[in-house]
């Protein structure tokens, strides 16, 4: 295992860094720091990459890292992750059978994509076990592995977001196994459920608050400036500006509030005899002023916004300057803790 590892978190709207040393039972953060994306990056060309390395590594610079190997994440819209389920089998025989066993729901390429898999769940009686598969297409991986080379950095890991974000928020939470996490994000928003700790089941949704912020200039005719402004200072509290951006707000959350009661469902289907009582918040618009009442009062669910510094040894000097952005850093803290 890697002593000293840096979570590189590459979003679409800010590029977030996390260094650990891992030598202890505790892990000790050892620097933090995020950096704006250049526009629209993410998903181009050549050039554009050099122009992502170089805010990477410019971050990553000015963090003062004590070592150049990273565990990055890939982005949720270009990775497929699900559950399925298969016939009982041995690991060997696993190992054989899992590319057959994955081809239906891959609409690419076998060839064209990287697969990897863990058994989350094994049933005696039914003869069944559920896997957590993850396919990427290796075209993304490359780019990604050139990114990273290229801001002068070793790329030890890839992993999905969301499975990074899952790993934070159960070693936050360590004494509760079963979790609702609701990652809110600038383009994409996912509702991840966990059951003893391990991730039974995933869906994402195409809108974040990139969508907000046009909605309000489409309905409202703000500026784009001034209607993130208003976005971010009132979100969806009701006495402000006399209601008017909670009132094109809601619908939004209104269906993201059904989906989140349709995967409640879900799991109680599963396990009947269980129950979830914990939602976590993650992601750059956790904070949304309103959002964590809301969710808490249509769920009701001990609803939290995700502080992934718990139980990680963090300067005290330092930790008030992160806390106000914490929940942006769960996923880039999760890949900080991946075991290599």
């Amino acid at each position: 295992m890697e002593k000293i590892l840096v979570g590189l978190d590459i979003g679409s709207k800010n590029i977030k860094a996390i260094q650990l040393d891992r030598q202890k039972t505790t892990p000790v953060l050892l620097a933090a720091g995020y950096i704006a994306t250049p526009g629209g990056l993410v998903s181009a060309g050549a050039k554009e990459e050099q122009i992502l390395a170089n805010s990477i590594n410019r971050l990553t610079h000015e963090m003062k890292l004590s070592t150049s190997a990273v565990c990055a994440s890939l982005p949720t819209s270009g990775v497929i992750t699900r559950i399925i389920e298969m016939p009982l089998l041995s690991e060997s025989e696993l190992e054989s059978a899992i590319t057959w066993e994955a081809e239906p729901y891959i609409p690419v390429p076998m060839a064209n994509v990287k697969i990897d898999y863990c058994i989350v769940e094994k049933n005696e009686e039914s003869k069944k076990m559920k896997i957590l598969l993850v396919a990427a297409p290796i075209v993304i991986i490359e780019k990604y592995i050139r990114i990273i080379d290229l801001a002068g950095l070793k790329p030890v890991a890839l992993e999905t977001e969301i499975i990074a974000a899952a790993r934070s928020v159960t070693r936050t939470l360590p004494t509760i196994s079963n979790l609702l996490i609701i990652t809110y994000g600038v383009k994409i928003t996912e509702i991840t459920l966990l059951h003893n700790s391990l991730l039974i089941y995933t869906k994402s949704f195409p809108f974040g608050s990139d969508t907000l912020v046009r909605s309000l200039v489409n309905e409202l005719g703000f500026e784009e400036a001034t209607a993130e402004e208003y976005f971010k200072t009132y979100g969806l509290d009701e006495d402000k500006l006399e209601g008017k951006i909670s009132k094109v707000l809601m619908p939004f959350f209104n269906n993201l509030i059904i989906e989140t009661e349709k995967t409640i469902g879900y799991f109680k289907e599963l396990y009947p005899k269980e129950e979830i009582s914990t939602l976590v918040l993650c992601g750059g618009g956790a904070k949304l002023p309103g959002l964590i009442m809301t969710l808490t009062k249509n769920l009701s669910l001990d609803s939290q916004i995700s502080n992934p510094f718990t139980n990680i040894a963090v300067d005290p000097a330092v930790l008030p300057v992160l806390l106000p952005d914490a929940p942006l850093y769960t996923t880039a803290i999760g890949l900080a803790q991946k075991e290599i």
